[in-house]
């Protein structure tokens, strides 16, 4: 990495992300190095919060965490050690400190500082951020988009292609559709949004949590929580997360919810919720990022490379849910976002044809109508020990009698009569479920367990409810078997009973409509047992009668996705290739060739 800058002279590229400060410079005609950015973030140095703990507004979880970087430009203070300060003071000593160890590291001046934001930064938090870098000493400073500066951080030279990429981080998640021809980038499409990231998915761990504490301790168990408390509780629910979201993993995880209130409360999470819970967000973001391919007149198999950038990313169901979007998937390393920055920064110092290298465009303010999951079911959870352990809240408002004469007494009598009504529903289906007869066994066979006795009670319902074509109901009591056995010695078979529901669950019906249901059951099978290759057999033959069936319906592009996704389960199944050619065919005769386009 060379530049036309003084012998004297170091260029510095920043990631200023959510949850600390990465930074890399380069001397010139010497490869980039890395600058130690952790004493920013030890626990012995209190006075550079990245994570805020704040009263929250509304919601079940009291309080909220909001990074340093969310606060920049806001005119909100940050308390450090019982004072507050303007979030942008933090900033410049930070950064002022960190200028002052680079030059007396390498005995030169910083000669240009160019800093990755995200994309959805707005023009006043951009603008605070460039004046604390100049306060601090760091002019000429330069912000680049993360989208632009991944791209940057991992073409070369000679790499020409399109690069999408998808970046969540902790604050939340970022597109970028990025065409390079060797070295110079042209931003097709950017957007961002704070709806799916770290912070919102290790906020609902807890928040399921905090409504469990409050089910059994009542409301006031959650208050007057010391911050740093909830600090380390946020933490806790990370690792509980990051534990059910990588490959071959656990099937559930526990967090110890401890407040100060009484004993501790052991909170258990399973594997299949917590995919289930991920999935809508996954959704939400592909069809995100379908819609910025199709306003640049591109489909997924037009990007050359999707590039995954952001811890988020690092989960499974992230990695795996995102996949259809590029021809070839890479996972970005953690210093990628500041390579990116330096590069620039080293282009900049050389002259004037650093600027043209990147063209990015106007930022792209978020949607607020799209930037919402408040309709998104809540994460599932269950208190460990004694008969609590088999039971599953739904998180609902308190749900007795008590609370429908309380309504009955304020006037409420309609809220009253549909509170009862719901009450005496969920009885009944209980009484049902605790009373059916278990599957028939052998006269001379040993009386299982009264554990495992539950978990075939459960599993002789999730037979009816298939037969009834309740499916969604018939997975969920499947699940709910296997919870109740996972650690028995029953538990091998019932997984397996498990598995084979969400089987036929998912054959049961052929239809388009029922296609994004039948997959995400298939997934969960097969993310309980990865080797299955009857689980495969089926991802496969499933997706492939889905693009039948849309294709019979005049959705040919839908049919091409879905018959590579088939092909991706299934290499070796014949009608979906011979389909796929065949339309592939078709679609060449009808639009004639197609143009590249160029930066």
């Amino acid at each position: 990495m060379s530049a036309a800058v003084g012998r004297d002279s170091v260029c510095l590229g920043l990631d200023f992300g959510g949850t600390g400060l990465r930074a890399l410079f380069a001397l010139p005609g010497q490869p980039a190095r890395r600058l130690d950015a952790a004493p920013f973030d030890r626990p012995d140095r209190p006075d550079w919060p990245w994570l805020l703990c704040e009263p929250a507004p509304a919601g079940v979880l009291p309080v909220s965490f909001p990074s340093l970087k969310s606060r920049v430009g806001g005119g909100r203070p940050v308390p450090v050690r019982g004072a507050s300060y303007p979030p942008e003071r933090l900033v410049v000593r930070m950064l002022r400190e960190l200028r002052e160890r680079l030059e007396a590291r390498t005995s030169a001046t910083v000669a240009q500082t160019v800093i990755s934001v995200p994309v959805a930064y707005r023009s006043a938090q951009r603008a605070a951020l460039r004046d604390a870098a100049q306060e601090a000493g760091l002019a000429p400073t330069r912000l680049i988009s993360d989208a632009m500066a991944a791209v940057a951080g991992h073409a070369s030279e000679r790499d020409s292609g399109t690069f999408l990429v998808y970046g969540m981080g902790y604050e939340g998640f970022e597109l970028g559709l990025v065409r390079g021809v060797r070295g110079h980038y042209r931003a097709l499409g950017l957007e961002g949004a704070a709806t799916s990231g770290g912070r919102a998915f290790d906020g609902e761990v807890l928040s399921s949590a905090v409504r469990l504490l409050r089910e059994h301790r009542g409301p006031g168990s959650v208050s007057g929580v010391d911050p740093q408390v909830w600090l380390a509780l946020r933490a806790r629910a990370q690792e509980t997360r990051e534990a059910l979201s990588t490959p071959g993993g656990a099937g559930a995880a526990e967090l110890s919810l401890d407040v100060g209130a009484g004993p501790p409360l052991e909170v258990r999470f399973t594997r299949p919720h917590v995919d289930a819970y991920l999935a809508r967000h996954v959704r939400r973001t592909v069809d995100r990022a379908r819609s910025l391919l199709d306003q640049a007149g591109m489909r997924p198999a037009d990007v050359d490379t999707l590039l995954l950038t952001g811890g988020t990313t690092l989960m499974e169901q992230i990695g795996s849910g995102v996949a259809e979007l590029g021809r070839h998937r890479v996972q970005a390393p953690p210093e990628l976002l500041a390579l990116g920055a330096l590069k620039h920064a080293v282009r900049l110092a050389g002259g004037a044809a650093g600027s043209a290298a990147l063209e990015e465009g106007p930022p792209q303010p978020a949607d607020p109508a799209e930037d919402t999951l408040s309709d998104a079911p809540a994460l599932p959870a269950t208190v460990v020990g004694g008969v609590e352990q088999a039971r599953e809240f739904s998180f609902s408002p308190r749900r007795d009698v008590q609370q429908a004469r309380l309504l009955a007494g304020q006037g409420r009598a309609g809220e009253a009569v549909t509170l009862l009504r719901e009450i005496v529903s969920e009885a009944a289906e209980l009484l049902d479920e605790l009373t059916a007869e278990p599957p028939s066994v052998a006269p001379d066979a040993p009386t299982p367990p009264p554990a495992d006795r539950v978990a075939l009670r459960q599993l002789a319902r999730a037979e009816s409810l298939l037969e009834l074509g309740r499916y969604e109901d018939a997975v969920q009591a499947s699940h709910a078997a296997w919870m109740g056995a996972a650690t028995r010695p029953a538990g091998a078979d019932v997984l397996d009973a498990m598995i084979d529901v969400h089987c036929a669950a998912a054959m049961a019906d052929t239809s388009p409509a029922h296609f994004p249901d039948a997959e995400r059951w298939l997934r969960c099978a097969y993310g309980h047992d990865p080797t299955s290759e009857r689980v495969r057999g089926l991802l496969a033959e499933r997706t492939y009668r889905h693009a039948v069936e849309v294709q019979r319906l005049g959705g040919r592009d839908e049919a091409i996705e879905a018959l590579g996704k088939c092909l991706t389960w299934n290499p070796e199944h014949a009608d979906a290739g011979a389909l796929l050619r065949r339309l592939n065919r078709d679609g060449r005769h009808r639009r004639g060739p197609r143009t590249g386009g160029s930066v």
